[in-house]
């Protein structure tokens, strides 16, 4: 079976959809399988893989910047978000869907939710 050549490696800026609301991202693929990504109220880190020839698995943690009170839909203030997304490549778009898991400051889960990311490679 051949192996896919495509990699996401460099900058991307896009959305992710969840609960009604968009918030705007960009994220870095490092050559060894690292990404860090920014929002306006969060940053974080994590790991991507090449699933297939247009497929990508991209899972990280985004941390609540400390001046940010970030309350989930069921009223408790979140402190990190657990994503996992697959993703499909089209020349320089990504598209995806995945989970969002949100956290309390104590590790507990206190919301889980659907989310769907586009994305455009910049560099």
């Amino acid at each position: 079976m051949p192996v896919s050549t495509w990699t996401p490696v460099g900058r991307w800026t896009g959305t992710v959809t969840h609960d009604g609301e968009v918030d705007e991202y960009t994220v870095a693929f490092a050559p060894d399988g690292s990404l860090s990504v920014t929002t306006r109220k969060s940053t974080g880190t994590g790991s991507w893989t090449v699933t297939g020839d247009d497929l990508l698995e991209f899972s990280l943690r985004e941390d609540f910047n400390l001046d940010v009170t970030q309350i989930s839909p069921n009223g408790h203030r979140a402190a990190y978000i657990q994503i996992d997304i697959t993703a499909r490549h089209d020349g320089d778009a990504l598209t995806g869907e995945g989970k969002a898991v949100v956290h309390g400051p104590d590790d507990v889960e206190i919301y889980a939710t659907g989310a769907r990311t586009e994305a455009r490679r910049v560099s």
